[in-house]
């Protein structure tokens, strides 16, 4: 069947996380974990002070859970190189699985899913 504006061909999510805000991290955490229980990828790009929750320490224990379930099903973190750069935050402070790249990566993630949002 081809695809309708019902039925996009492509499907996932890319979000961009740019916030140092409990709100703005749990909206993308279960954005991202909606995303995957339908069967869509689903990535985070976290940027400028939304980097701070790639950190490997630090969370509470809500946003540290939901984080880790993002992980355990799939959903693509990413942090930004030059934000990683201009933070007081070192590569070794990610936690593991943490894609560090920067625009242009996210970019040929991003476009090639059907939904893109900036918290």
């Amino acid at each position: 069947m081809p695809p309708t504006k019902l039925t996009p061909a492509r499907k996932g999510l890319a979000l961009i996380l740019s916030k140092n805000c409990p709100d703005a991290a749990r909206t993308a955490f279960s954005l991202a974990l909606a995303a995957t229980a339908v069967g869509d990828t689903a990535g985070i790009f976290c940027t400028q002070g939304g980097l701070i929750w790639l950190a490997s320490e630090g969370l509470d224990l809500e946003l540290a859970e939901l984080r880790a379930l993002c992980q355990d099903e799939g959903v693509f973190l990413i942090a930004c190189a030059d934000s990683l750069r201009a933070s007081s935050l070192l590569a070794e402070d990610l936690l593991a699985g943490v894609e560090l790249a920067g625009v242009a990566r996210f970019y040929v993630y991003a476009r090639d899913v059907s939904v893109s949002l900036y918290l």
